[in-house]
This record gives structure tokens, sequence and C-alpha cells, in this order.
């Protein structure tokens, strides 16, 4: 039997409750996940009273670690539908069929997310401490599928690959992406994996080495992985604050037409004026903030 002045109103394989709270309080909804939630879910529509009246274009939906996932909102036959960006957060979870979440609306358009699984036990996926069965270990696990696949074609083209060489272009660096091509020297590999352990960060650095392309192109670029972007910028367009020595450049985003996503608009002013060469080495670390995206920048020049 319902108690005086409880609500509770279902939609599908969701449900929106309402005890009377009063405003500021949290307010909550859950999916279960079902049909084709790789790719969307919905928002219920008596939830949608939380936002004020007026739909917001994103949604952060933070997890039980403190990362956030920029994802999309659209409007699809009536629903509210989260969209762009929500494979990331279903990739990064290794969501299946059955798993069931709880949305809690935190305000300034953010919901924060816990998720279990069909035991009824709560599914924690990510453990960016010690990296291990994350978004970053997702995200490693396909950097040594596609690096072994590179070797084996290696092989084949040239009959024998010389160990030491081949060690330096497939070992990783533990705790810092980088993208697929990059090749460092002993000494490099070395001196990245040092600094990568002083920093310590709580979620994966994304390494760059400078090349002609984030030094002298135009435009003047920097690529970001992938297995990078997807897991750690779920969004299309955004600009990323980017500090070095208490100093802080706005650097633009965003989607290019190959489909990848790179640093435009700013990295020049921040390669500039940072004197940045070809061969340097910048390690990105992704900051917490609730509100913006910001990044810590680590150089290691080149000797």
């Amino acid at each position: 039997m319902s108690k005086s002045g409880e609500r509770c109103s279902k939609e599908g394989d969701d449900a929106y409750f309402d005890w009377n709270r009063t405003n500021g309080e949290d307010k909550h909804f859950f999916k279960v996940m079902l049909g084709d939630f790789h790719e969307r879910v919905t928002i219920p529509n008596e939830f949608l009273h939380n936002f004020g009246g007026k739909i917001p274009k994103s949604i952060k939906l933070e997890t039980r670690s403190g990362l956030t996932f920029d994802v999309q909102v659209t409007k699809n036959s009536g629903r509210v539908v989260l969209q762009s960006g929500w494979a990331s957060y279903v990739s990064a979870h290794d969501l299946k069929i059955g798993d069931f979440l709880v949305f809690k609306y935190s305000g300034d358009s953010q919901l924060k997310t816990l998720i279990f699984d069909q035991s009824g036990c709560e599914k924690v996926c990510e453990k960016p401490v010690n990296m291990s069965g994350s978004s970053y270990d997702i995200a490693m696990r396909n950097s040594q599928d596609e690096k072994k696949k590179r070797k084996q074609r290696a092989i084949s083209r040239q009959g024998t690959v010389k160990p030491s060489e081949e060690v330096l272009k497939a070992e990783l660096v533990p705790g810092c992406i980088l993208p697929s091509r990059t090749d460092l020297t002993r000494l490099q590999k070395n001196i990245l994996t040092e600094k990568v352990k002083a920093i310590n960060s709580e979620t994966p650095i994304y390494g760059y080495v400078m090349n002609n392309s984030s030094i002298h192109g135009i435009p003047c670029t920097v690529e970001i992985s992938r297995k990078y972007a997807d897991v750690y910028l779920p969004f299309e367009d955004r600009t990323v604050v980017l500090q070095h020595h208490g100093k802080s450049w706005n650097v633009r985003c965003c989607l290019t037409k190959q489909n990848s996503k790179r640093f435009l608009k700013g990295w020049r002013q921040f390669a500039g004026d940072n004197k940045l060469h070809l061969g340097d080495i910048c390690l990105f670390e992704l900051l917490k903030d609730k509100k913006k995206y910001v990044m810590d920048v680590h150089i290691i020049r080149r000797k």
C-alpha cells in the first residue's frame, strides 16, 4: 500500500519516484538495460520537471569514481533521449542486458549513477587507482589487440623481427595511453614511465610526442587517440582548459571530418608560449571538475 503522498509513475522499463520532496532534495529514476540500450536511453517524462522546464542540450553522467561523461540530449517520438556519448558510458562500464541503473539528479544538468547487475549487487567497473577492470583497461585491451595484429603483419612481411625493437613498440607505459603509432626509444620510455608514476593520476594520462603537425602544422593540431577520447573526453565539440606552471589556455577540442578528435584553436598559442619543439612529450592529466574539462600538462623536453 502506498504511503500518503507517494507517487510512482512507470514508463516501460523505468520508474520515477517522488515522496512529496521539497525543492533541492534529490530525485531519482531507474532504468533496466533492455533492447537497444547500447545506443540510447530515455529519461522518464515525469522526471523532466527537475530541469526547471528547460531541457538541457547535454547532461553530465557522474560515475562512482568521480569521472564524468558528457551525453547529448535529443528528442525522439515525444521522448527525451540520451544519445551521443551514451555509448562511451556503456562501453566504459561494460553494461549488459538486465543491468539496473539508478540515476540521481544532483543539479546543474548532472546525474549521478549507480549500476547493479542481474544478481542485485552493485557493479563497479571503473577502478582508476589500480587501472584494473576500468574503462582504461578496456582501452588498453583494444590497444594491445591492435599492436598484436601489427606485430603479426610485420612478421609476415619481414620474416624475422628484431626482438629489442619490437618490444619498444609493443610494450605499454602503465597508466598512460599513447597513439597507436607512437615509437619511443628505450630512454624515452624509461623517462616517461617514471614521470607517469610521479604524477600518480587517478585517471590515465594521455601522452603525445610533438611532431610537425603539432608544432608547424596549418592548422596546428594534436590528435587525441580514440581509445582515450571516447572514454575521457566524450563530447563532439568543447573547450578544454590546459594548465601548465600556474597559467591556463583555452583550447578547442572537437571531432574532425575524418572522425578523429583533435586540439585545434588555441593549441598553437599553447605550443608557442611553452616553447614546444619536435620530440618533446606532453602528458595530459585530466583533473576532476564538474563544470568544465581541465587538464594539467606535464612536458618532457627532448634532450
